[in-house]
């Protein structure tokens, strides 16, 4: 990863909007400009960049090794026994210099603690524009993490049989995925069956599923600090009747959407096609939700893939196509895959078949 090119993108940023330096806080943000290795929902680092391209990640002991084993883009400033990193900044950094901060991360209290020393103005999605086009290291690694999902899946069918809880299911496949590489859980996993089907972020229960129901898996895999997103709706014993229809229903759906992925089709032309399919198949009022979203470092980034986005999808752009239908009292279907935008079309990072699979 070319991490120095990162944070010399940034600075530019910051000198155009008259900035001093910028304090980054979000542990996605310093991983993505540094390399330095993250917990989620830790946020013990603080990376400041100043405007002439001075980078310095401050870090306590609990980290101060680690980053050192992984990061070569920026000083690494370890603070004293006992100091925090906060206090740290405050030597590092000029009294009443006009720092940008991501408004979207730091709590309102410590904006207030800070902008008594600094000047603070709002960053407004800089860096995170920056990760909405994956460069050819980070498509790697995000197909790397989609690969495990493929395996494992694959394998975790082989044990799955009718009786099974959902929260059994998860278990194989969670292990599965562990066996295969994966580093960390892109998010919770996801099973739904039958009637719970229809809660799109449904988290595995004590329920056994019953012939012919749809259970409902989406799932992620972490590989090099980069996520993978994937569902497929299988079905213990032959689905029949209007279940099966739905199916199908929803793989058109995501198949003619796919279709028209590429550079210079917005998100909300994509979002179009899929509901398109499904309206005139009459489960339009049954799909709840945007099409797809961004993925990376976080499981959901921009760009968004839904009626709001009017925006041009970009080469780079690794996104979702998950059309779904959630039928209230009786079942819900959606079907995932990972793309990545190119020149002129796109990729399919998913391998994992589409058509309908009876455990």
């Amino acid at each position: 990863m070319d991490h120095r090119r990162r944070i010399n993108e940034l600075v530019s940023g910051i000198e155009g909007m008259g900035l001093d330096g910028a304090i980054i806080f979000s542990p996605e943000n310093i991983h993505y400009l540094t390399g330095a290795p993250f917990v989620r929902g830790s946020y013990g680092k603080i990376l400041f960049v100043g405007k002439v391209g001075e980078a310095s990640l401050i870090v306590t002991d609990l980290d101060y090794q680690e980053v050192c084993d992984t990061v070569d883009s920026s000083e690494i400033v370890k603070t004293d026994f006992m100091e925090k990193p906060l206090e740290r900044l405050r030597k590092i950094v000029k009294d009443s210099s006009r720092l940008g901060f991501e408004e979207g991360v730091i709590s309102a209290a410590l904006k207030e603690k800070i902008s008594g020393e600094f000047k603070l103005e709002p960053l407004r999605g800089l860096i995170e524009k920056m990760r909405e086009r994956k460069d050819a290291d980070e498509i790697a690694l995000i197909e790397r993490a989609q690969s495990i999902n493929d395996r494992a899946l694959e394998k975790a069918i082989e044990n799955m049989k009718e009786g099974m809880s959902e929260l059994e299911i998860a278990a194989e496949l969670e292990y599965y995925l562990r066996k295969e590489g994966e580093e960390s859980f892109a998010f919770e996993t996801i099973v739904a069956s039958g009637p719970r089907g229809v809660y799109p972020h449904g988290m595995p229960s004590t329920r056994r599923p019953s012939r012919g129901d749809a259970v409902v898996i989406d799932f992620g895999a972490k590989y090099g600090g980069y996520c993978s997103d994937m569902t497929r709706t299988l079905f213990f014993g032959e689905p029949v009747g209007e279940v099966r229809r739905a199916y199908e229903a929803v793989r058109e759906a995501q198949e003619r959407a796919i279709d028209i992925v590429r550079d210079g089709v917005s998100g909300r032309e994509v979002d179009a096609v899929a509901r398109g399919v499904l309206d005139r198949l009459g489960l339009g009022n049954y799909f709840v939700h945007g099409l797809g979203h961004g993925v990376g470092i976080e499981i959901h980034e921009a760009p968004v893939i839904g009626p709001s986005n009017g925006s041009p999808l970009a080469p780079g752009n690794v996104i979702t196509i998950e059309p779904g239908a959630y039928l209230p009292g009786k079942f819900g279907i959606r079907i995932e895959d990972l793309l990545v935008v190119e020149k002129g079309g796109k990729r399919d990072l998913t391998k994992f078949p589409r058509e309908l699979i009876v455990i």
